[in-house]
This record gives structure tokens, C-alpha cells and sequence, in this order.
């Protein structure tokens, strides 16, 4: 019987995952075999320990974080690296940390800050994955994420939360830039360190095949690696057949269609999906207009039957989002009141003594402990 779970962010693009990090971590399951597995698309990050996934429980421990799994496995033996000399082992822990930096910075702006890839692909992509409500407010949130960080390489970010003025952005000639260290450490070798693949494998294909597989509208980093470094290409192609061959189907997290949106009292860390009150209701109800953009006549002209498709597309979708958003209020207060978390007493009950007021004994909290080891020095 199969009682090891890998829970991640579901399947899009024709990919097992849309998140780099954990098609990082089912890639190197692959290269370190190791066996039979279930994959849970669980898609809420809230109900990790480390308000993180992808997440490994391996019939005992439950683990969050591609780095923290990967130490751990590593402690039992599942070590992609065992073959390595010290030397590469420290050239390997530069490259994923140009890649972590680099590559997710790239994809982010690509995927986020992009209005056009956002709008036409990237948000239908999550609210596929999210249950009711949360598919109308997480990919809202992850963008204004994804903005704020990536905005340190040109553009400013405007009062609708998008980026402006991001065709002064630098993020593609650092993209550009990294694929070149990439590339030239490839060079004509199967993988990155030798014959065989390694961690960096791993983590270089997770981001790599998100940036190459994707039909997106404005694919720049899909054109900048097919015909500036078709040898990266190649390899990424070289890396699907052999990691993703193998992997099974995943299979989609029952009964959960209301915790995207409730609080979470085992994990209250913040995540990309999670729930959160100042990011759950601030700024969902009142929106100040986008910028108008400085454009010619001509470029006016261009974009009117667009803008009329979009905006239409556009109200619609905020007419769904708000009701969710209300429907997720009304849950969450009956929540909290069927939970005894709020508790309505009169100035009797105080003054007798009674009721959860009177007596600091009469309510406890069962907590609930997700066991997992401290594997964070190997981070």
C-alpha cells in the first residue's frame, strides 16, 4: 500500500505542476528514486507547516519546502549529489542560487507583471486550480506580489497595481545573462555536473520548463531561449522525457473548497494562496482607475476593439470576484461564531461569573502538530 504524498500545486500548460518549485522536487524524486508516491493537488498553501509547497509526507513525517525535503531526504540516503567533490558541490550551490534568484524573478515578471500574459493566461491557469472563492482574489493577491518584487527592475507600480512603464524593465537582459552562465556550464555535457543528473538539474528545469512550455501571448522568454540558446532548450526538453515520464497522475485534494478562505490556526504564516485578513479585504471593494497610457493616435486606434473585449471580460469578472468576496465574509463569520471563537455574553454573565469571562478554565484549543524534523541547518 502506497502511503507517501507529494502535495503541490496542480497540473496546467501540460505539465504536472505550474509552480517551479515543485516541479523542482518531483524531478529530483525522479533522479533519486525514489519508488512509488500519490500526488495531491492540494493548490492552498495554507495547509503546509511552513505556509510553503510543495509538501512530502513519507508515512511518518510531513516536510514543506523543496530545500527542506531535499535535506531530508538526503539525510536517508535519497542524495542526488552523493557523487559530487566538494568543488562541484559548492559550484552546484551557486548556480541554484543565481537560478532561485534570477530565473524566478524572470518568470514572475513574465507571468505577473505582464498584464497581457496575466489577463489571457496566467489567471485562468490558477482559477482553474482554486475552489470557490479564492479563484477570484488569490491570483489578484499573487500579482501584487509578484509586482512589488519584481518592480526593482524598472517600472513603477500604478494605482490599479499593475506595472507601468515596464518596457524600461531590466529583467531580460539579467534573464539573458544567467541563461549565458547556464548555458556555457552545459555546454556540451547531458546535464549540468556530468553524465548524470543532480540537484541543480532539479531546480534549473523547474523554472526553465515554465518559462519554454507555456502558450502564452507575449512569450519573450520562450523566444530568448529557443533561438538565443537552443542548447537550453534542448536540454529542458532532454530533462521532461526522462523526469516526467514516470510521474503519476495528481489527484485532486477532496473537500476543500472552503479552507482557501478560512483562517488557518495550525499554519498562520502568510503564502502566495493562504488567507489572511489585511490582504483578504484590503482594497477588494473600491479600485481607483488605471493610468491612461501615453500612446500615439495610431496606437489608440489599435487598441479600442481590444480594450472593448477586455473590459467587458473585465466587468464580469469583478461582478463574480465580489460575490465570492461576500460569500466568503458570511463563511467566515459563521466560523468564527459556530467555532465559539466570538462569544456574545450579557453584564449578568459577567458580574455572576459566568460563561467564558468567569471562568479562564472552561475553554481549551486543541492544537493540531504536523510532526516533521529540523532539517533547517541543511537548508
Amino acid at each position: 500500500m502506497v502511503t507517501k504524498e507529494l502535495y503541490i500545486y496542480g497540473s496546467a500548460f501540460g505539465l504536472p505542476s505550474l509552480d517551479a518549485n515543485c516541479l523542482a522536487l518531483i524531478a529530483y524524486l525522479n533522479i533519486v528514486s525514489y519508488g512509488e508516491y500519490n500526488i495531491i493537488a492540494c493548490n492552498d498553501a495554507a495547509l503546509s507547516p511552513t505556509g510553503e509547497l510543495p509538501m512530502l509526507y513519507d508515512g511518518k513525517n510531513w516536510i514543506a519546502g523543496t530545500n527542506r525535503v531535499i535535506a531530508y531526504l538526503s539525510k536517508l540516503g535519497h542524495n542526488a549529489d552523493k557523487s559530487l567533490s566538494q568543488e562541484m558541490k559548492a559550484k552546484s550551490v551557486s548556480c541554484q542560487a543565481l537560478a532561485d534568484e534570477t530565473l524566478s524573478d524572470a518568470l514572475l515578471f513574465s507571468w505577473f507583471a505582464d498584464d497581457e500574459n496575466f489577463v489571457g493566461t496566467i489567471r485562468k491557469a490558477y482559477s482553474n486550480l482554486l475552489p470557490f472563492p479564492a479563484r477570484y482574489y488569490a491570483p489578484i493577491d499573487m500579482k501584487k506580489r509578484a509586482v512589488r518584487r519584481v518592480q526593482k527592475y524598472g517600472g513603477a507600480i500604478g494605482s490599479s497595481g499593475s506595472l507601468t512603464h515596464a518596457e524600461h524593465t531590466k529583467i531580460y537582459d539579467v534573464a539573458r545573462d544567467c541563461y549565458r552562465v547556464l548555458d556555457r556550464r552545459l555546454a556540451k555535457q547531458d546535464f549540468f555536473l556530468g553524465d548524470s543528473p543532480t540537484t541543480l538539474d532539479a531546480k534549473v528545469f523547474g523554472y526553465l520548463a515554465l518559462q519554454l512550455y507555456p502558450e502564452i501571448p507575449n512569450p519573450r522568454l520562450q523566444m530568448i531561449l529557443t533561438s538565443q540558446f537552443p542548447r537550453l532548450a534542448a536540454y529542458c526538453d532532454r530533462c521532461r522525457d526522462r523526469f516526467l515520464v514516470s510521474v503519476p497522475s495528481p489527484t485532486p485534494l477532496p473537500n476543500i473548497a472552503m479552507v482557501s478562505f478560512l483562517p488557518s490556526f495550525t499554519n498562520p504564516l502568510p503564502s502566495l494562496g493562504s488567507w489572511s485578513p489585511s490582504n483578504w479585504l484590503g482594497g477588494r471593494f473600491f479600485k481607483s482607475a488605471p493610468p491612461a497610457k501615453e500612446q500615439g493616435e495610431g496606437q489608440q486606434e489599435k487598441d479600442k476593439d481590444s480594450a472593448t473585449a477586455k473590459s467587458l471580460e473585465q466587468r464580469d469578472f469583478e461582478r463574480k470576484r465580489i460575490f465570492a468576496i461576500g460569500l466568503g465574509f458570511l463563511a467566515m463569520v459563521g466560523y468564527v461564531i459556530a467555532n465559539g471563537l466570538v462569544v456574545i455574553g450579557t453584564e449578568d454573565d459577567e458580574d455572576s461569573g459566568g460563561g467564558y469571562y468567569g471562568d479562564e478554565d472552561s475553554l481549551t484549543l486543541e492544537e493540531v502538530v504536523l510532526l516533521s524534523e529540523d532539517v533547517d541547518e541543511d537548508d
